[in-house]
């Protein structure tokens, strides 16, 4: 592509060059740069890429963009803009032909559920006859294809590309989570969204976002920008009505808006939400229906992940007998309360709640089973190394309080020390619990794969065991290595003991 066409209609500050080359490919790592190539001086959190333009240039970059001018760049032309993320996004949507224009696009934000909305509208998607494609936590699929997900949402250049790959092999609706990491940084810009979710907002990311408000404002990019300049005629939002950051959205929405939540002045509710190890089901309300919809995820709280999806199936004219049976179909969500079976009659669950909030609804939802059964609640957790330090008493004291017997131990440690990490956890727990001791308490156990051993090791028949914080996750960071360490693979070889 000329890159007279490729930079056509972008906020363009200068031009330096008195070529119009070919464009071959975009990069944003100076590595990749070789002729005909454009490369994109973006800035990092560690690093900027204008101090590597210069190695760029010596690779043979055909192109580069840039915020500042660029001095003895040769026969290279500088593309000087405003914002160099912006540019990027638009200029990779033009590069391969604005895939989001040739397909659906769903995009789904917020802290917890986003993950598990994914899987369900997945699923009643393909019942009503679509070709979904998936780009998430845990991994892009598509057709078959299974690629492995470095990040939720790709850097743009990246994302772009993967939905060129999906519209040319087929798919016709892409479901893709949008962090707020990819918000921030303008990786979806460029995208035409039809409907635009957001589940929740909770206590995550501080430690790159600096408060609850700009943490929201990132969130808010997807509604009050994107969705607003989308091409779709028919765009809309779907709205937890139940969260006050989504009752803000909605007051501020320019696109027409659906609500859902367990309160009635929701567009979309439920009634008569019972739920046990197999399952839950509920009497879905819409404003034209009422009909019963039956579930094999556990958990009160995944009634509003599927009355979440359920509220976009209908608002793009899914009817409700296609959208009852495809989530009835659907066995599970890989590392969300994802059960582990057993013949010692213990309910295993393994989950990757890893902030208070999530941690606070995973493990209500699993008192209420144990209460049922009358046996204790056993709880693993730990908290990420390199992140939010603020939020690691709270997940103390969430877990000391709701647990009978928890084990602290190592998540991903990263280049903390995990007993410096625990060190933060403790004080929280100790708010409302106290060291192990006549069966009830918690205990410090550093290893995460001892800690497993000594909750199945003290399990009864009856009891509840959850491990929670890397779920799907099958590896473990120590350091800069990253060790093969599975949550699932570890309990079930312990309670097969």
């Amino acid at each position: 592509m000329k890159l007279s066409e490729l930079i056509k209609n972008i906020d363009l500050v200068e031009l330096r060059g008195e070529i119009d080359p070919e464009v071959c490919d975009l990069v944003y790592s100076s590595k990749d740069a070789s002729s005909g190539k454009c490369f994109f001086a973006i800035k990092g959190l560690s690093s900027d890429g204008h101090d590597f333009v210069g190695d760029a240039i010596s690779n043979g970059a055909a192109v580069v963009v840039t915020e500042k001018a660029i001095s003895n760049v040769g026969e290279c032309v500088n593309v000087i803009v405003r914002d160099t993320r912006v540019a990027m996004a638009e200029m990779a949507s033009r590069f391969f032909g604005e895939p989001t224009k040739s397909m659906k696009l769903i995009g789904i934000t917020g802290t917890n559920g986003k993950t598990t909305t994914t899987y369900i509208l997945e699923g009643i998607f393909c019942e009503a006859g679509f070709n979904p494609g998936i780009i998430g936590t845990i991994n892009y699929r598509y057709n078959g294809k299974i690629i492995k997900a470095p990040r939720t949402t790709p850097e743009s250049i990246d994302l772009q590309r993967l939905l060129a790959e999906m519209r040319d092999s087929g798919v016709d609706l892409c479901i893709m989570e949008v962090s707020s990491h990819a918000l921030a940084q303008k990786r979806v810009f460029g995208c035409h969204f039809d409907v635009a979710v957001f589940t929740n907002l909770t206590p995550e990311h501080l430690d790159y976002h600096r408060d609850m408000e700009e943490y929201f404002e990132a969130k808010a990019i997807l509604f009050n920008s994107l969705l607003e300049v989308s091409c779709k005629d028919r765009a809309f939002s779907v709205i937890n009505g139940d969260d006050p950051y989504g009752r803000r959205l909605s007051a501020n929405s320019k696109r027409p808006c659906m609500s859902y939540g367990l309160k009635n002045e929701s567009t979309i509710t439920a009634e008569g939400l019972e739920f046990n190890s197999n399952g839950l089901k509920l009497r879905v309300k819409t404003p034209d229906e009422v009909f019963e919809c039956r579930s094999k995820l556990c958990g009160r709280f995944n009634a509003l992940n599927i009355l979440s999806a359920i509220t976009a199936a209908c608002g793009m004219g899914l009817n409700s007998g296609v959208i009852s049976d495809a989530i009835e179909k659907l066995e599970v969500v890989p590392g969300r309360f994802e059960s582990i079976d057993n013949d010692r009659g213990i309910l295993a669950l393994v989950d990757y709640a890893h902030t208070p909030d999530a941690l606070e609804n995973l493990l209500k939802n699993a008192r209420e089973l144990c209460d049922g059964n009358g046996g204790k609640l056993i709880t693993v957790f730990g908290c990420g190394g390199d992140r939010d330090r603020a939020k690691r008493p709270l997940m103390g004291r969430a877990v000391g309080s709701l647990s009978d017997i928890s084990f602290v131990t190592s998540d991903n440690p990263r280049t903390e020390k995990p007993e410096s990490i625990i060190d933060e956890i403790i004080p929280g727990m100790d708010e409302v619990a106290k060291p192990l001791r006549d069966g009830m308490g918690y205990e410090v156990v550093v290893d995460r794969r001892a800690a497993i051993q000594r909750a199945v090791d003290i399990a009864d028949q009856g009891d509840v065991v959850v491990v929670a914080g890397k779920g799907h996750e099958d590896y473990q960071i120590l350091g800069s290595d990253r060790i093969h360490f599975d949550d699932r693979e570890i309990l079930k070889g312990f309670l097969k003991e």
